[in-house]
């Protein structure tokens, strides 16, 4: 049986962060002058800006001014991220599909099968549109320029692999659940642990992990106090249950964040990669390996340069 995607089947054009910059730094600072982009350079760039949810008809979204002030290179895994969720969540989409039902079911496929798998599963006129979107999909997710550094997909000798996932951040997990909570419960403070793993548009989807990984991601998260683990079991009326016990695995999720915003904040603060962090904190490790006269005049020059193109990734490479 044979099934339709939405007429925006996305994403048409590629990925282009160095226009996506430019795009957000407009919108951030409008008064700075015209945007550098041709019209049509502008309407696809738009296009992706859009629906990463940063860009509506009044300006900036306050996600996107968030992403713009605190990743202005869109160089964070932090940002891969947010926008592999922002693409993936589109319902009706390509994108949606992929995420959803066929990543899950082939961890391992190369470009040739996921074309074949697809073009005999939807209903579409132009099998040469569904195959462009296909392959910019795949780019997207395996360009170093692109959302590479989320790992949620790895390319190795024309094979791609799903199960791998770059989380060790767990302000980004905790953002994306505090995301995906906010688009399936959002009137609710608590809920059982099953109706995350076994959603229809299941969390272990978003993050393209098992439900074990999952739960193991969940103590995690409840180790920092992002969550809490309680009981499943009946309590008195007007109290919270007691925290779960190890031996638990149904039992109760309650969020103790108040909106996804402050937990992307604080994923940016603990992203090596953000521009704004200290240029010390992002060069710790080299830092403590080189203490000489040399090294701290490349540090002079690399504050000097920080604020052009390629930012902080650049000069923690180049002092590698």
């Amino acid at each position: 049986m044979f099934s339709k995607l939405t007429d925006r089947m996305f994403p048409n054009s590629p990925l282009d962060k160095a226009k996506l910059r430019s795009l957000l730094a407009h919108w951030l600072h409008p008064q700075t002058g015209e945007l550098s982009l041709s019209p049509s350079d502008r309407r696809k760039t738009e296009s992706w800006a859009i629906g990463m949810g940063w860009l509506n008809a009044q300006g900036l979204t306050p996600e996107g001014q968030l992403v713009a002030t605190k990743d202005p290179y869109l160089e964070t895994t932090v940002t891969d991220w947010v926008m592999h969720y922002h693409c993936s969540v589109m319902p009706g989409s390509l994108w949606h599909y992929l995420v959803y039902q066929f990543f899950p079911e082939h961890q391992s496929f190369t470009q040739d099968e996921l074309i074949s798998h697809c073009t005999d599963h939807f209903l579409i006129e132009s099998k040469e549109a569904l195959k462009k979107s296909l392959k910019l999909i795949l780019k997207t997710y395996t360009k170093e320029d692109a959302i590479a550094k989320s790992k949620f997909i790895i390319l190795q000798q024309k094979q791609f692999s799903i199960g791998h996932p770059e989380l060790s951040n767990i302000y980004t997990t905790s953002y994306l659940l505090a995301k995906f909570w906010e688009q399936y419960f959002p009137s609710v403070s608590s809920v059982l642990v099953d109706r995350i793993l076994e959603h229809e548009n299941s969390f272990c989807c978003v993050l393209g992990i098992t439900q074990d990984l999952l739960r193991e991601q969940l103590e995690t998260l409840a180790e920092h106090g992002i969550i809490e683990l309680r009981s499943a079991k009946p309590s008195i009326s007007g109290t919270k249950p007691p925290i779960k016990e190890k031996h638990e695995t149904v039992y109760q999720v309650y969020r103790c964040w108040d909106s996804p915003l402050e937990l992307l904040e604080r994923a940016y603060e603990n992203d090596i990669a953000t521009p704004n962090r200290p240029l010390s904190q992002s060069l710790g490790a080299i830092l403590d390996d080189e203490d000489n006269s040399e090294f701290l005049q490349f540090l002079e020059w690399a504050i000097a340069v920080v604020s052009f193109e390629g930012g902080s990734n650049t000069i923690v490479k180049l002092a590698s």
